[in-house]
Protein backbone atom coordinates (compact mmCIF):
# COMPACT_ATOMS: atom_id res chain seq x y z
CA UNK A 1 0.00 0.00 0.00
CA UNK A 2 2.44 2.49 1.10
CA UNK A 3 4.35 1.28 -2.33
CA UNK A 4 1.37 2.43 -4.22
CA UNK A 5 1.26 6.53 -2.48
CA UNK A 6 4.46 6.58 -3.29
CA UNK A 7 4.35 5.79 -6.78
CA UNK A 8 1.41 8.42 -7.16
CA UNK A 9 3.46 11.04 -5.37
CA UNK A 10 6.12 10.35 -7.61
CA UNK A 11 4.07 10.50 -10.36
CA UNK A 12 2.08 13.65 -9.47
CA UNK A 13 5.37 15.35 -8.63
CA UNK A 14 6.49 14.16 -12.37
CA UNK A 15 3.46 16.12 -13.63
CA UNK A 16 3.91 19.47 -11.92
CA UNK A 17 7.84 19.64 -13.09
CA UNK A 18 6.80 18.38 -16.69
CA UNK A 19 3.83 21.25 -16.27
CA UNK A 20 6.32 24.06 -15.54
CA UNK A 21 9.00 23.21 -17.99
CA UNK A 22 6.64 23.78 -20.58
CA UNK A 23 5.80 26.87 -18.88
CA UNK A 24 8.89 27.97 -18.56
CA UNK A 25 9.87 26.96 -22.45
CA UNK A 26 6.80 29.33 -23.84
CA UNK A 27 8.26 32.02 -22.32
CA UNK A 28 9.16 35.12 -24.90
CA UNK A 29 7.43 35.93 -28.38
CA UNK A 30 6.25 34.24 -30.51
CA UNK A 31 5.38 34.84 -34.43
CA UNK A 32 3.04 33.14 -36.60
CA UNK A 33 0.44 33.67 -39.36
CA UNK A 34 -3.56 32.69 -38.86
CA UNK A 35 -6.08 31.32 -41.46
CA UNK A 36 -9.69 31.70 -40.60
CA UNK A 37 -11.35 30.62 -44.52
CA UNK A 38 -10.38 32.13 -47.12
CA UNK A 39 -8.44 35.01 -44.87
CA UNK A 40 -5.05 35.02 -42.99
CA UNK A 41 -2.83 37.50 -41.43
CA UNK A 42 -0.32 37.77 -39.16
CA UNK A 43 -0.21 36.81 -35.06
CA UNK A 44 2.25 37.78 -32.11
CA UNK A 45 1.98 36.13 -28.96
CA UNK A 46 4.09 36.73 -25.78
CA UNK A 47 4.23 34.73 -22.78
CA UNK A 48 5.60 36.35 -19.55
CA UNK A 49 7.00 35.43 -16.47
CA UNK A 50 4.57 35.94 -14.26
CA UNK A 51 2.33 33.31 -16.02
CA UNK A 52 0.09 35.94 -18.12
CA UNK A 53 0.00 35.98 -21.61
CA UNK A 54 -1.24 38.37 -24.68
CA UNK A 55 -1.67 38.44 -28.49
CA UNK A 56 -1.92 40.70 -31.26
CA UNK A 57 -3.65 40.21 -34.37
CA UNK A 58 -3.65 41.83 -38.11
CA UNK A 59 -6.11 41.97 -40.51
CA UNK A 60 -8.59 40.42 -38.05
CA UNK A 61 -11.16 43.64 -37.62
CA UNK A 62 -12.74 41.76 -34.67
CA UNK A 63 -9.41 42.15 -32.23
CA UNK A 64 -7.92 45.11 -33.41
CA UNK A 65 -4.05 45.17 -33.90
CA UNK A 66 -3.17 45.96 -29.93
CA UNK A 67 -2.28 43.35 -27.56
CA UNK A 68 -5.27 41.42 -25.61
CA UNK A 69 -4.84 39.54 -22.95
CA UNK A 70 -5.47 35.87 -22.96
CA UNK A 71 -7.91 34.51 -20.85
CA UNK A 72 -8.40 30.38 -19.62
CA UNK A 73 -4.47 30.06 -20.23
CA UNK A 74 -4.05 26.26 -19.56
CA UNK A 75 -0.58 24.21 -20.56
CA UNK A 76 -0.51 20.92 -20.39
CA UNK A 77 1.88 18.48 -21.37
CA UNK A 78 2.73 19.03 -24.79
CA UNK A 79 0.04 21.38 -25.32
CA UNK A 80 -1.32 25.03 -24.87
CA UNK A 81 -4.98 26.52 -25.04
CA UNK A 82 -6.70 29.31 -24.50
CA UNK A 83 -9.26 32.24 -25.25
CA UNK A 84 -9.09 35.74 -26.90
CA UNK A 85 -12.04 37.69 -26.45
CA UNK A 86 -12.98 39.60 -28.87
CA UNK A 87 -14.91 43.19 -29.04
CA UNK A 88 -18.16 42.36 -30.69
CA UNK A 89 -18.71 38.51 -30.98
CA UNK A 90 -17.75 35.55 -29.28
CA UNK A 91 -14.29 34.38 -28.06
CA UNK A 92 -11.28 32.90 -30.13
CA UNK A 93 -11.00 29.28 -28.68
CA UNK A 94 -7.71 28.28 -29.72
CA UNK A 95 -5.38 24.90 -29.11
CA UNK A 96 -1.95 24.78 -30.21
CA UNK A 97 0.35 21.61 -29.55
CA UNK A 98 4.37 21.98 -28.93
CA UNK A 99 6.19 20.24 -31.26
CA UNK A 100 9.12 18.49 -30.23
CA UNK A 101 11.97 21.00 -31.14
CA UNK A 102 9.98 23.20 -28.71
CA UNK A 103 10.02 26.64 -31.03
CA UNK A 104 7.14 25.95 -32.81
CA UNK A 105 3.25 26.25 -31.97
CA UNK A 106 0.74 24.82 -34.47
CA UNK A 107 -3.09 23.98 -34.00
CA UNK A 108 -6.69 25.39 -34.63
CA UNK A 109 -9.63 27.22 -33.15
CA UNK A 110 -12.94 28.32 -33.46
CA UNK A 111 -14.04 31.82 -33.96
CA UNK A 112 -17.46 33.31 -34.50
CA UNK A 113 -18.53 29.19 -35.91
CA UNK A 114 -15.56 28.95 -38.35
CA UNK A 115 -12.88 26.97 -38.00
CA UNK A 116 -9.23 28.40 -37.38
CA UNK A 117 -5.42 27.56 -37.98
CA UNK A 118 -2.51 29.15 -36.44
CA UNK A 119 1.00 28.13 -36.30
CA UNK A 120 3.48 29.95 -34.67
CA UNK A 121 7.88 30.18 -34.53
CA UNK A 122 9.41 31.28 -31.36
CA UNK A 123 11.24 34.57 -31.95
CA UNK A 124 13.59 34.77 -29.24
Amino acid sequence: MLKKYFLMLCLGFYSVCALAADAAALQGQWSGVWYIGMSSGKTHLHFDDDGSAHISFTNLDEFGEEDIPLSKLSIDSGSVSFSVPSKYSAAFQIQLKIKPDGKTLDGGGKFDGAGAKLVFTKSN
